[in-house]
């Protein structure tokens, strides 16, 4: 059973990261130019963990439901689970969808 986790967009992803990092390491700053490659880089160590896989939301196709977009276009089976990532108004602010491709109707 692999896991997809449907992450905010690269860049805001990346200026949450950037946020973090700056308030963890007084002096630091991210540029907006720099928050997509930040992404990135910190969702590529995640990627590296077995059977996860990280889809940015604008990766979607957005005529599609977000279960629909996971198995046509990348594969999620019906016993895959579905983690989608929403960020609150605060920095440390944000919460988990989750459900399983399997309440999806079969393909015949």
């Amino acid at each position: 059973m692999a896991t997809f986790y449907v992450l905010p967009s690269r860049h805001l992803l990346g200026q949450r990261f950037g946020e973090m990092l700056s308030s963890l390491f007084p002096g630091t700053d991210f540029t907006q130019w720099e928050w997509p490659d930040l992404a990135e880089a910190l969702a590529a160590i995640v990627q590296e963990q077995a059977d996860a896989h990280l889809i940015y939301h604008e990766e979607l196709d957005d005529t599609l439901s977000v279960k629909d977009a996971l198995m046509r276009d990348f594969g999620a089976g019906i016993d895959d689970e579905i983690i989608e990532i929403h960020f609150g108004a605060g920095l440390m602010q944000f919460f988990h969808q989750r459900w399983a491709a399997e309440s999806l109707p079969r393909a015949a």
